[in-house]
Formats: C-alpha cells, sequence, structure tokens
C-alpha cells in the first residue's frame, strides 16, 4: 500500500487529531516523529501512547518531493500549490466550519484562549485555501471527482455550490478580514 503524502507538521497534527484512538476514542498524545523510509521513498512516521488507555499510536507518511515553507505570517500551513492526499475538498470545509465555530467565541480577556481562537481562524482560512487548491486552473468550481470520503462527498452533495471558485474565495476573504479585526491586538 501507497501511503499518503503529508506536506506539513500542521497537516499531520490535523490528520492525528481527526484519527482518534481506536480503543478509547481518546486524542491525547505527546507525538514523537522520526524519518524513515516507504521502500525508499522518505517518509515521517509518528509515534506515541495513547493519554487515554496507554495503547501505542503510529502514523506514516510519505515526505513530498519538494518541501514546503511557511510564509512569516501563516499561523496554519498545510501546503504548497499541490492539494492535500490526506483530506478531499469536503473534509476542508468541514473543518473551516469547525475553525470558525471555535475562532468565534465572544474575546476572552485570557491572552492564551484568544490566541487559541486566532488560530482556530487562521485554521479555517487556511482550509478554505486548501479547497481552492482542487479547482482546475482556469475551472469555476470543485470537480465533484473530487471528492472520495463519505464525509467530503456527502458536503459536496448537500451544497455543491459552497464549492465554486467565487463563493470560496468570497467565504475565505470575510473569515480573513473578520480574523484580522477581531484578533487585532494579538
Amino acid at each position: 500500500m501507497v501511503l499518503p503524502v503529508v506536506r506539513t507538521r500542521d497537516e499531520a497534527h490535523l490528520y492525528m487529531d481527526l484519527h482518534p484512538c481506536e480503543r478509547c476514542q481518546g486524542v491525547d498524545v505527546a507525538w514523537e516523529s522520526g524519518l524513515t523510509d516507504d521502500e525508499g521513498v522518505p517518509a515521517r512516521r509518528y509515534h506515541g501512547v495513547c493519554g487515554g488507555c496507554q495503547a501505542a499510536r503510529e502514523f506514516v507518511f510519505r515526505l513530498p518531493a519538494r518541501p514546503s515553507v511557511p510564509g512569516p505570517d501563516d499561523l496554519v500551513f498545510f501546503g504548497g500549490p499541490e492539494h492535500s492526499e490526506l483530506f478531499d475538498p469536503g473534509e476542508w470545509r468541514l473543518i473551516a466550519d469547525v475553525g470558525i465555530q471555535d475562532g468565534s467565541a465572544p474575546p476572552s480577556g485570557d491572552p492564551a484562549v484568544d490566541a487559541d481562537r486566532k488560530r482556530s481562524f487562521a485554521l479555517a482560512v487556511a482550509a478554505f485555501d486548501e479547497i481552492l487548491k482542487f479547482i482546475p486552473e482556469g475551472g469555476e468550481a470543485v470537480p465533484e471527482s473530487s471528492f472520495w470520503t463519505a464525509h467530503g462527498r456527502a458536503a459536496y452533495q448537500q451544497n455543491p455550490a459552497q464549492f465554486r471558485r467565487e463563493h470560496l474565495e468570497r467565504r475565505r476573504r470575510n473569515f480573513a478580514d473578520e480574523m484580522e479585526d477581531r484578533f487585532r491586538d494579538l
């Protein structure tokens, strides 16, 4: 079986957070990582112990041919111009929705809590960027064939219009502006 490519640490950790322990459904793991290979192809192995039930946890991902480097203002960075092999556009949309929901609570006055909320908003904005990567150059929408997971297909079938370029770019811009306004002092 060919391992999926993980483009960045943020993408790997998001994937691991969304795939809980099979035994107890916990996600509390102090992940350690190291380089390995998959049939001669560079890979990264993440391993740790589930904080809930002490089960050994492990994920192994291939590394991209060329690594992507985040910009100085990127709070969350999932990868370069290529689209994800771990999440389809519908899953990215669900991830964006959760980030927006988590980040939308009123300011708490606690700098650590507000920084986490800003990161949630940044995650949502980055998720919209990821959806846009699935639209072919010159295309107007994410092709239906890009949705390979049950969650992703369900999100698409519920409202295909939410995967049109114009809609995605407008939503991304609105949330980026709201993040800037809401968290200006952080």
